[in-house]
């Protein structure tokens, strides 16, 4: 038996408001509890910064700007699939918002902003930093952009649709941290994927960041891409954003069976 409040549905502007609700409940008061949240998920790509400033020379610094960016955005939203599985199994706040009139986009569009806020402060440096050492146009700034965003939809549905098929919480503690290297560091998102031999590239284009780095890496000016390259990078990255959405959509659990 569902809640007759399943029978109420929230317009357009009340599930806007829901979503910022749940941004606050689970992304701001959070980090205001413990503002060092905020410096988690700098270190890593910070540190790569450090190495490539210092092997690779300065001239190769932009490689980690844009990668940073990236690593940031991932690692800040693929804690979605702890964070829900949270909220599900332990604080069981998720059959509360079942029985409500929040649809599950709201749901998800809410707890997904609320992860990207623990790297908000990553992702203004590294925006910052982009702006002062590519000298970015407009256009390549909207495409950085667009990178920066099929990254966190895909990496969010992803993390969410992992947490609905976790039994115990304690169960996917592990994956966030492999995820991340898997989707950030081993991906040509540091370094062009040029320095993949060809024959093996293929491999690198099943992670969803190759596509998003190329189009920060061209959008910079790192790279000059064909326009079949550029066709690929803003391509795939849209194909594999919408199959990741439509899979979580698909296959995740929003209510107990």
């Amino acid at each position: 038996m569902f809640s007759s409040a399943r029978l109420v549905k929230l317009n357009l502007r009340q599930q806007i408001r829901a979503v910022f609700a749940i941004v606050w409940f689970d992304g701001v008061l959070p980090i205001r509890r413990s503002p060092f949240n905020l410096v988690n998920f700098i270190i890593s790509p910070l540190t790569i910064l450090f190495f490539i400033y210092i092997f690779a020379g300065p001239s190769k610094v932009v490689y980690a700007l844009g990668g940073g960016l990236i690593a940031v955005i991932v690692g800040s939203c693929i804690i979605l699939e702890t964070e829900a599985a949270f909220i599900r199994l332990v604080a069981r706040l998720q059959d509360m918002f079942v029985s409500s009139p929040l649809s599950s986009v709201s749901y998800v569009v809410g707890l997904s902003i609320a992860q990207l806020l623990n790297g908000i402060a990553g992702i203004i440096l590294f925006s910052i930093l982009l702006i002062l050492y590519a000298h970015l146009t407009i256009v390549s700034g909207l495409g950085i952009v667009f990178a920066a965003t099929i990254t966190w939809a895909s990496i969010s549905s992803m993390g969410f649709m992992i947490s609905t098929f976790a039994r115990d919480v304690r169960d996917i503690w592990v994956y966030s941290p492999i995820l991340t290297v898997l989707l950030s560091f081993l991906p040509p998102v540091f370094y062009p994927i040029t320095l993949i031999p060809e024959q093996f590239r293929f491999v690198a284009y099943l992670a969803p960041t190759t596509y998003a780095a190329g189009i920060i890496q061209n959008a910079t000016g790192l790279v000059k891409a064909t326009s079949g390259q550029i066709l690929l990078d803003f391509g795939g990255g849209i194909i594999y954003t919408i199959i990741l959405v439509a899979l979580a959509s698909r296959l995740s659990k929003w209510r107990q069976r």
